[in-house]
């Protein structure tokens, strides 16, 4: 499907869902700078053709403005005339919707989740069992181990990109970038989200278990 046959509609939906999900995540300081991007897939899905909505580069995502998002292909090439530069980590996004056809990719930078992928994914990936959270993926085993993958944090993009297809898990819907931050994704924005603030929990709760592992007993 060409962008020019997305309805209006359907292109207005994902950039206010897109707006919504901004102002969530900029009031729990998940975008600290300029950091992180958002994206929403728009019409249909072809492995080599697909469209979504992305955040553009550079901007203070604790406010709301007109040059927030803009459109680009599945090469992350826009697809109007614009000014607007996406997001950084925008080929990211083009490598998990081509490998997954997903509907929403989201990726923030949290003191949580750089730490634990500095400190427990020297090996590759950030392991996690026996946490609630673990059920926001419908996994629903007692006491279910997960396996996070954690991709090296190159300088550059394309490079960071060509890793993905090697470690992407789509029963686990999330990739960490060493000290940097999380790329999250589902079906839709709703779904993303939950994945999102399930891995976020996760991290924190790996986070408060190491510094509780070096507390004495009394």
């Amino acid at each position: 499907m060409s962008f020019e046959n997305i309805t209006l509609e359907e292109k207005q939906q994902a950039l206010d869902d897109l707006r919504q999900v901004k102002t969530l995540f900029a009031e729990r300081n998940w975008f600290p700078g300029t950091s992180g991007n958002l994206s929403i897939r728009v019409g249909e899905f072809q492995e080599d053709e697909f469209h979504f909505a992305v955040t553009a580069s550079g901007k203070d995502k604790s406010v709301s403005t007109p040059q927030d998002f803009l459109f680009v292909d599945q090469n992350g090439q826009a697809c109007e005339a614009t000014t607007l530069k996406p997001s950084a980590e925008t080929l990211i996004h083009c490598e998990i919707y081509r490998l997954t056809g997903c509907g929403a990719v989201f990726h923030v930078h949290t003191v949580y989740n750089n730490l634990i992928s500095e400190w427990l994914g020297q090996s590759g990936v950030v392991k996690a069992q026996g946490i609630e959270l673990i059920k926001a993926f419908n996994i629903w085993e007692e006491n279910a181990e997960i396996s996070i993958p954690v991709i090296p944090n190159y300088a550059h993009i394309p490079s960071i990109a060509a890793e993905v297809p090697g470690v992407l898990n789509p029963a686990v819907p999330g990739i960490l970038l060493q000290n940097h931050g999380i790329c999250a994704w589902g079906k839709n924005a709703f779904e993303a989200k939950r994945h999102l603030e399930a891995f976020e929990f996760i991290f924190e709760y790996l986070y408060r278990g190491l510094l509780l592992n070096n507390v004495p007993k009394r």
